[in-house]
């Protein structure tokens, strides 16, 4: 059984040695020594553009969380300084705490929340690793509140008491990033990873890229009914496709020497189950918008004879392809070869799909206003008939609905 108070009493003792001896002290001390506070600064200067956004008391508050992961992370600073004579200066109590501190290393975890335990009281499972852990943090508890209780996912400094696990600094949270969404992003900064263990080594060895990934932290995760749409993307050379065996169950179109194979009942909203074959590359490009539309596609081409593994190369949110984008000004294309396949639109259908747009700008921007509004005039000021503005109206409400931060 849960032992709330002896759990409370460590957690707050701590806090308050914590509060004196690394916020007051070794955290300037440290700083000073290394020269710290410039070079965090300077490597800030590689992601200016997010930065720019963020208030300005969000960034004091991870120079210092950054200093003190740099000094009591595995292998940190604070071994170099145990014996140092400012730190001998020190009162017993924060002695013992410092080096309890230094044979308990913190860390960054990325983490989703599994349980509410009592009073501020956590358990948390590793993203990374699976390790499941306690957390104490009335500071998740406020901001969870505040974001209406539905947070799930976050990035937070921790160390270690002896009891549970304890956060310092700025907690980041992500409404839209999934935990495989980190391997992603940790690729783009490590190429040569192969394995979702090894994101922790990224995240160690340099903490500021997936700190600014909580400029995204509002972005929702987007369904449509049961399916989350996220981005599904591998690549194999392959010697020769025999196109004529994949006829009965696929679409195949051609704009030499590239070839399009649309999944039949999966190639359309929302699953865009597609493969492309370049006849002179040999390159075999499968991709898909969902998980059942990239399973549909892999059992598909394997009942053909082939031997593709079940899991993509790249798996990836919207959320996180617009967050990388912003933060590593890295833009993946999903789906390089689909333009030579798009259809013109004839000036008659692009009239009226303008018209459609114009309604839709309008209905949004009420509806997000929270202002009364009336289907039939907004109809008509965008030249659409009525009763396609209804249809159009019901089934945009209706994914709104379908969006966790509408529910």
């Amino acid at each position: 059984m849960l032992d709330f108070q002896k759990i409370k009493t460590v957690c707050d003792n701590n806090t308050r040695i914590s509060k004196s001896f690394v916020d007051e002290f070794l955290i300037y001390f440290i700083a000073k020594n290394e020269g710290l506070e410039e070079k965090t600064f300077g490597q800030f200067g590689n992601f200016r553009n997010v930065i720019l956004k963020m208030p300005e008391s969000w960034i004091r508050m991870l120079v210092s969380q950054l200093i003190a992961h740099r000094t009591f992370k595995k292998d940190g600073l604070s071994g170099d300084y145990k014996r140092h004579a400012e730190i001998q200066k020190r009162s017993a109590e924060e002695l013992v705490y410092y080096q309890f501190q230094i044979e308990h290393p913190w860390r960054f975890a990325f983490c989703t929340m599994e349980d509410y335990l009592l009073h501020d009281i956590y358990e948390m499972k590793d993203a990374v690793s699976g390790e499941t852990f306690k957390v104490y943090s009335p500071g998740i508890s406020r901001t969870n509140t505040e974001g209406g209780g539905t947070i799930r996912f976050w990035f937070l400094l921790i160390g270690f008491n002896g009891e549970c696990w304890q956060t310092y600094g700025p907690l980041a949270y992500f409404k839209g990033i999934q935990p495989f969404d980190l391997f992603f992003f940790a690729k783009q900064i490590k190429p040569d990873i192969l394995f979702q263990n090894e994101v922790q080594e990224v995240v160690e060895s340099n903490p500021i890229p997936f700190a600014m990934l909580f400029s995204g932290a509002e972005i929702p995760v987007t369904y449509h009914k049961k399916d989350m749409v996220v981005f599904n993307k591998s690549e194999f050379h392959v010697k020769e496709i025999s196109l004529e065996k994949y006829e009965d169950e696929f679409i195949v179109e051609k704009k030499h020497p590239i070839y399009m194979l649309s999944l039949k009942r999966w190639h359309s909203f929302p699953h865009f189950a597609k493969c492309f074959f370049h006849a002179k590359k040999n390159l075999f490009i499968l991709t898909s918008m969902t998980t059942r539309g990239y399973d549909s596609l892999i059992s598909a081409l394997n009942k053909r004879g082939n031997e593709f593994p079940s899991s993509p190369e790249i798996l990836a949110t919207p959320a996180m392809l617009h967050i990388a984008k912003q933060v590593l000004n890295v833009d993946v294309e999903m789906n390089p070869y689909e333009k030579h396949f798009t259809k013109k639109t004839s000036p008659e259908n692009k009239k009226e799909l303008d018209k459609i747009n114009v309604f839709l700008k309008h209905l949004i921007d009420r509806l997000n206003k929270k202002e009364d509004y009336d289907i039939a005039d907004l109809a008509e000021k965008a030249g659409i008939d009525v009763e396609n503005a209804q249809r159009i109206a019901e089934s945009l409400i209706k994914k709104m609905s379908e969006m966790p931060g509408h529910r």
